[in-house]
């Protein structure tokens, strides 16, 4: 698995985001990367040490972020990782034309980043970081500032079973096996296409996604409610799954989430983390 981006805007989402990315690092033994993109939030003293001249800027920046970093290591209950290396991305503009350097640079294979509500109380998942992840070509996870402080136990990927991308599965056998996750593959018929016959189904997904390496804990749902937001709402809290997988710009996307920015997440799962492969 490679390490871990991410994006810190000194809002307390992003807070709430690393300690996640901590705790995730820690357990899959990868380094973490944090971006101090400064693109909403912008606190005040930090603002002042990288306009500052000289010396003293570097120390005193090093020093604040190495201090902000043992505090959220503080809050966490690591019983079941170590502590992950931490590195700090500065003076670099937060643009989705950048993202790709920075990807190569530091072999980072997951972006994350924290999402609020807005004062309408709506959970919006941010274009810009949708294009971050379409240029780096790494899928991004979109933690919600109510997602409990726990490594992933059940992670679903919404798919046509048709249409089921090998890399998205081969990406999320490595991301479990760290937590001993299970795997479902929800098989949610697209828009315009036929339902699959339950014994047709299970013999696609017999040959064509599980292998030696997966089968373990990989599972496979047939699933025939065709409202999207319905049949995802019984994913996420009728069956307790605590990762939604999905494809940006894609049916179960767009279904979900509406077919234009801003993408909006629904109250019933505002509490779930999503994890967002480019399309």
């Amino acid at each position: 698995m490679k390490n871990i981006l991410v994006f810190n805007d000194f809002s307390p989402e992003a807070e709430h985001a690393t300690e996640i990315g901590l705790l995730l690092a820690g357990q899959m033994k990868v380094n973490l990367y944090v971006w101090n993109v400064l693109d909403k939030h912008i606190n005040p003293v930090i603002h002042e040490l990288i306009t500052a001249d000289g010396y003293q800027e570097n120390i005193e920046s090093s020093t604040f972020n190495t201090n902000w970093i043992v505090k959220l290591e503080s809050n966490l209950n690591l019983e079941n990782s170590t502590l992950p290396h931490v590195q700090f991305i500065e003076d670099v503009d937060y643009a989705s034309e950048l993202v790709l350097s920075i990807v190569r640079k530091h072999d980072i294979g997951l972006l994350i980043r924290g999402i609020t509500s807005s004062n309408e109380n709506l959970l919006e998942i941010e274009t810009e970081v949708l294009n971050c992840a379409t240029k780096s070509g790494c899928p991004v996870l979109f933690i919600p500032d109510t997602t409990p402080h726990k490594s992933f136990e059940k992670i679903a990927y919404a798919t046509d079973l048709r249409f089921c991308r090998r890399d998205i599965v081969s990406f999320l056998s490595q991301l479990a096996q760290p937590f001993n996750a299970s795997i479902l593959i929800a098989n949610i018929s697209a828009k315009g296409l036929p339902y699959m016959e339950d014994n047709y189904a299970k013999t696609v997904f017999t040959d064509t996604v599980l292998t030696n390496k997966n089968m373990e804990h990989m599972y496979f749902s047939n699933i025939r409610e065709r409202d999207i937001p319905r049949a995802l709402d019984v994913l996420v809290n009728g069956m307790n799954n605590d990762l939604l997988v999905l494809v940006n710009n894609r049916f179960h996307f767009n279904e979900m989430f509406g077919h234009q920015s801003p993408y909006i997440v629904p109250n019933n799962i505002h509490h779930t983390p999503i994890l967002v492969f480019p399309s």
